[in-house]
This record gives structure tokens, C-alpha cells and sequence, in this order.
């Protein structure tokens, strides 16, 4: 039985997820490996097996070389841009995972930018890599819903399942040639930035709702919301909407209402109010 030449590119949960299915399928001869340092301080970071095709480094480009005579390339929980000597080495094509319904919100950040919005459902998307970010044509989605209360870690951990349930579902028919790609439509969707510390300032003056999810939306593992609190600064880490209060209707957006016993806060926000649950102190 010939095997499929195949290389991996990636890190993270959802980046084991695809490794660790690569180094065991009985169809893949796994040539080599790139994932980042163990010492790495990116959200979801897990330490790979050692091995002798494992390389550790935080730029695929700079193996560039190495990529030749591959059939496939997968990459998942990676960042980086490829250079087109990677995207041109895999006769058969370079494989991502995007977490959102491609075409819609290509680009940076995007898990965020939908929670933050307010989206109930998502997708993570398998696609082939082309040299425009997120633009290669899609070989299978899978939809992912996100509960009210849902913090980013949970979303994440969803967006998980979803990469394990794509590979085993279609990694056999992407080896028997039965997975047909369907071309994206380019103009129909659009772009996300990557986000910065501006996007993660609470604006009081924003209805409660918009701001518990910005809360759920940089959540753990990432660096959260940032508030000021009555001159203080905070790190905004849970929170719940509060409709009714029984008094501080009156307050500016903003104002500390409530200080509970058990250290919990009620602020006054444009249209009610929001209890702080987890914080910290900056």
C-alpha cells in the first residue's frame, strides 16, 4: 500500500487534534512536523510528542526548504502566512481550518469578533490554502452553536470537537478523491483585523448585553476585558446581565452601584446594569 507523503503545520488543541490523527492513520507516511516551542506563552499551547520529525519553532517559513514532494500539507492552529514555496510543494494541496462559515469573517481574530457580536452559531470550515488568507475552496463545514452563557475557552473547546469530528469524517474521502471543494465567493463575505488592546476596553456607556459579550468574548486563556471602575483599573474576567436593580436607575453609566459581601459589583451601564463576578485588580 502506497502511503500519502503528508507534513503538518500547527499547534494548539485543535492543531494536536489533526496531528495527533495524521501520526496514527495507517494511509499517512508523516515526513515531518512543525509546531511551536514548549516554552511557548500562546493560549492553548500543548506540547507535542518528541520525535525525530518534529520541529519546534515559531515560523514555518524558515523550513521552507524542507517542503518538497508531499502530497498533502495540513495545517491547523497556526497563524503565520505561508510562503508560496509550502503552498506550492503538496501536488494534492495544503489543508486549514478556519473557525467561522467562509467566506464570512476571514482573517484574524474571528472567534472573538463573532462572540462579541453576538453570533448563536459559527462553523469551522476545512479548506485549501491559497496565498489569500482564508480564500481557498472549502471542502466541508461544520456548524457550532454558541449557548448565551458560553465563555471563549468553552467556544474553543466546541471548535475542538469540530476539528476531530471534520478530519474523521472526511479525511477518507478527501483520500479517495470523493470530496468535492466548492469555490468561495469572494465578494460575498469579508474581512476581520486582528484585534488589540483597544478592543478590549469596556465603554460603560454601551448597553449591558454588548458588554457581556465583549467580556465572553477575550475571556480565558486570552488577556480579557480591561475597565475602569471609580479610577481604578480592572480585569474584567465573568460577568451576568442584570435587568433590574433595585435602585441606581438614576446613575451615570459607569458608576459603581453595589459592592456585595462576597466582593462582587453591580455597575450601572446605558441600559441596566451588569454584575462583575471574577476580577482582578491591575
Amino acid at each position: 500500500m502506497k502511503k500519502l507523503k503528508v507534513a503538518f503545520i500547527g499547534g494548539m488543541t485543535d492543531g494536536k487534534i489533526v496531528y495527533e490523527y495524521l501520526s496514527k492513520n495507517r494511509y499517512i507516511n508523516l515526513c515531518f512536523s512543525i509546531t511551536y516551542p514548549d516554552n511557548s506563552s500562546l493560549p492553548r499551547h500543548v506540547i507535542f510528542t518528541e520525535n525525530n520529525k518534529l520541529i519546534k519553532t515559531e515560523s514555518a517559513n524558515q523550513y521552507a526548504e524542507k517542503f518538497n514532494d508531499l502530497d498533502y500539507i495540513f495545517v491547523a492552529g497556526w497563524s503565520e502566512l505561508l510562503c508560496d514555496k509550502i503552498l506550492n510543494s503538496a501536488s494534492k494541496g495544503v489543508i486549514g481550518f478556519h473557525p467561522s462559515k467562509l467566506p464570512f469573517n476571514r482573517g484574524r481574530s474571528v472567534v472573538a469578533w463573532q462572540i462579541e457580536e453576538g453570533y448563536s452559531e459559527i462553523a469551522l470550515t476545512m479548506f485549501y490554502y491559497n496565498n489569500y488568507p482564508d480564500g481557498g475552496d472549502i471542502l466541508a463545514q461544520e456548524n457550532i452553536k454558541i449557548e448565551y452563557n458560553d465563555y471563549l475557552n468553552d467556544v474553543l473547546d466546541k471548535i475542538d470537537q469540530a476539528t476531530y469530528n471534520l478530519m474523521h469524517a472526511n479525511f477518507q474521502l478527501l483520500r479517495k478523491g470523493l470530496l468535492k471543494p466548492r469555490k468561495q465567493n469572494i465578494e460575498d463575505g469579508n474581512f476581520r483585523r486582528l484585534r488589540n488592546s483597544r478592543d478590549s476596553k469596556i465603554n460603560w456607556n454601551m448597553n449591558s448585553l454588548n458588554i457581556y459579550n465583549k467580556i465572553r468574548a477575550i475571556s480565558y486563556p486570552y488577556p480579557c476585558a480591561l475597565a475602569e471602575i471609580n479610577s481604578k483599573n480592572y480585569k474584567i474576567i465573568q460577568a451576568s446581565v442584570l435587568d433590574e436593580f433595585e435602585f441606581g436607575n438614576e446613575l451615570n453609566p459607569g458608576t459603581l452601584v453595589a459592592e456585595l459581601y462576597n466582593k462582587n459589583m453591580i455597575i450601572r451601564t446605558k441600559d441596566s446594569f451588569l454584575l462583575i463576578e471574577k476580577f482582578e485588580v491591575l
